[in-house]
């Protein structure tokens, strides 16, 4: 218990180190930046790429979330909330929604959802 809350510190630290030195994504941008687009989040499996509609829904599809969630692919809908992104899945997460902040470092996008989870992405081009 002790090992797993000082790598989630560490984890953290180094964020918001990270966070720090990139920049924060305004409402308006992270509107440009989802709306029609496809982001590639990257997770411990390998990237999952999520599909953001300019009608503020969402599709991913995902066999190994298939693995632990019994759905290979899911919907939801996401909006925009002053300078975060919030979205909800249908089935994944439980389907309770998270929010997020994020920021830019070249073509890297740092994340951190509201309840403390952080991680990268990348936007398709």
């Amino acid at each position: 218990m002790f090992r797993s809350r000082l790598l989630m510190a560490v984890s953290l630290m180094f964020w918001s180190t990270t966070a720090a030195l990139a920049q924060q994504l305004s409402g308006s941008d992270l509107r440009t930046l989802l709306s029609g687009q496809t982001i590639h989040l990257s997770a411990p499996f390998g990237s999952l790429p999520i599909e953001y509609s300019q009608d503020g829904s969402m599709v991913a599809r995902s066999a190994v979330m298939a693995i632990f969630s019994g759905i290979y692919e899911d919907r939801g809908l996401w909006r925009i909330e002053g300078d975060r992104f919030c979205q909800q899945w249908t089935t994944w997460n439980e389907g309770h929604e998270q929010c997020f902040t994020v920021h830019r470092r070249n073509d890297t996008l740092l994340w951190e959802s509201n309840d403390g989870m952080t991680g990268t992405a990348q936007a398709s081009n």
